[in-house]
């Protein structure tokens, strides 16, 4: 009998990633009843097989741990509650997106009518403290930690704008997250971005498609970067709003079992090109090694995480929910994801220079992009890229990667003459690393926006007090 069937449970992919809170399972107190029956569904379902000998005699926290699968989890009541809450999006915090940058965590976004965005606080926002204590050294999950707490709560978080501090008293309530953002690029090209797969994400994705193709849809950029996955069911929905008959995966039990995951749906006349990186992971993986597998879209970016293995959510009759590994998942041409990953077909690096990349497969060719104390709004899509840009005097620079790419030219770099070249078909424009155009700081090279302007035809550039353009066309 189909393992999925026969425990009739919901089937999950997950890689979590939370943005409002650190979580770490535990089964303290767990009963004796628990135990047992955590012990039983380990035997019955999980990938590696265990068998009595090898679980006897220990807690569910060290049943857990024996199987050496960061994914096989036991929740307790109020930590499913939590748990849940974080599949679908739904956080008490104060509702912003955080990323990391040399050391250092900064707002990348932040929720609109959250208790942030209603105190002032901003994307490209350097978060410095919460309560007086101070986040130098902390990581992100720290960070998470100290901002999360009980609904009508009060935090005091200090962060610093334009190299000035300021504090905020910030009320924590429930916040959702939009899992779904959109925008027309230019040209016809719509861009999607696709946070998580929640129990609602294939609707909503449907509905905000339909929105772009009324506006004119030509080809899409579909974003699945910084996606830790979420429910297979969505996924299935989202694949076939682009397949119209297929397979999502080949799902694979710990007998060898084949159970392929179906597709039925509609094709769409367009190009698509998938954004991933290296947090791209599990449902996220799942439907973008099949959109390339049928030939729908192409993907650019970095590796993707490498999360190919499947867990059920089997609520316990004693008490709490046991999340277990029960298959492992391939392409649909039979490529192993896990610990593997999905190599992108152009590989880039560079949140804004990936998008470009993306862009300019998808047809685009006219780009507008703006940057302003951390934000680079890149043909209307915002993100944090602190090191895109500097002002020294009147005088602006632009990272030399980022530069180079808005040009649509190649850059090359010979480490015995410390040169750089730009090549853009038969044109070739070289600059030492030991010119005065040229700024070296924290291993980032920046260069002149002039220059760029002067070499490439159709590069623009303006400047006003803190706000530096680009265009190209």
């Amino acid at each position: 009998m189909n393992l999925i069937r026969k425990i009739k449970h919901s089937i999950v992919l997950l890689l979590t990633f939370s943005l409002f809170f650190a979580y770490v399972p535990a089964a303290l107190g767990a009963s004796a009843q628990q135990v047992e029956e955590v012990r039983g569904l380990l035997e019955q379902y999980h990938l590696k097989s265990p068998d009595d000998s090898e679980l006897a005699d220990k807690e569910i926290d060290e049943m857990v741990d024996s199987l050496d699968d960061p994914y096989t989890q036991y929740f307790d009541d109020q930590e499913w509650k939590a748990y849940s809450s974080e599949l679908e999006q739904t956080f008490v915090g104060i509702g912003i997106v955080m990323m990391e940058e040399k050391g250092k965590i900064y707002v990348e976004d932040v929720i609109a009518d959250s208790p942030a965005s209603s105190v002032g606080i901003v994307a490209g926002d350097l978060l410095v403290a919460a309560d007086g204590k101070s986040f130098v050294g902390k990581t992100m999950a720290d960070i998470q930690k100290e901002l999360r707490g009980e609904e009508g709560t009060v935090v005091a978080l200090t962060v610093s704008r334009s190299g000035k501090e300021l504090k905020f008293k910030i009320t924590r309530k429930q916040v959702h997250v939009p899992v779904v953002s959109t925008k027309m690029l230019d040209q016809g090209i719509g861009y999607l971005a696709l946070t998580s797969f929640t129990s609602e994400a294939g609707k909503e994705v449907k509905r905000e498609l339909e929105k772009l193709e009324k506006n004119g849809l030509a080809s899409l950029v579909l974003d699945l970067r910084n996606n830790g996955g979420g429910y297979v069911s969505a996924a299935q929905e989202v694949a076939g709003l682009f397949v119209k008959e297929g397979v999502l995966a080949h799902m694979r039990d710990r007998n060898g079992h084949d159970e392929p995951l179906s597709i039925s749906g509609t094709s769409r006349p367009y190009e698509v090109v998938v954004l991933v990186n290296g947090n791209t992971a599990s449902a996220s993986e799942l439907l973008s090694g099949a959109l390339r597998d049928y030939g729908v879209g192409q993907l650019v970016g970095t590796k993707t995480y490498g999360k190919g293995v499947v867990q059920s959510l089997i609520p316990l009759k004693s008490g709490g929910v046991l999340k277990v590994t029960i298959q492992e998942y391939y392409t649909p041409k039979g490529k192993k994801v896990d610990q593997v990953g999905l190599t992108p077909d152009l590989t880039m690096s560079g949140a804004a220079e990936q998008l470009i990349g993306a862009f300019r497969l998808a047809g685009g060719t006219k780009l507008a992009v703006s940057w302003n104390k951390g934000i680079l709004t890149l043909n209307g899509v915002r993100m944090s890229q602190p090191d895109a840009a500097r002002k020294e005097g009147n005088l602006w620079y632009v990272n030399l990667k980022l530069g180079t790419e808005i040009a649509g030219a190649k850059l090359t770099y010979d480490a015995k003459s410390r040169t750089y070249t730009l090549t853009k078909g038969s044109q070739k424009e070289t600059i030492k690393a030991t010119d005065s155009r040229v700024k070296i700081k924290d291993g980032r090279t920046s260069i002149d926006v002039r220059l760029l302007a002067k070499w490439f035809k159709g590069v623009t550039f303006s400047a006003s007090g803190e706000t530096l353009k680009l265009g190209s066309r």
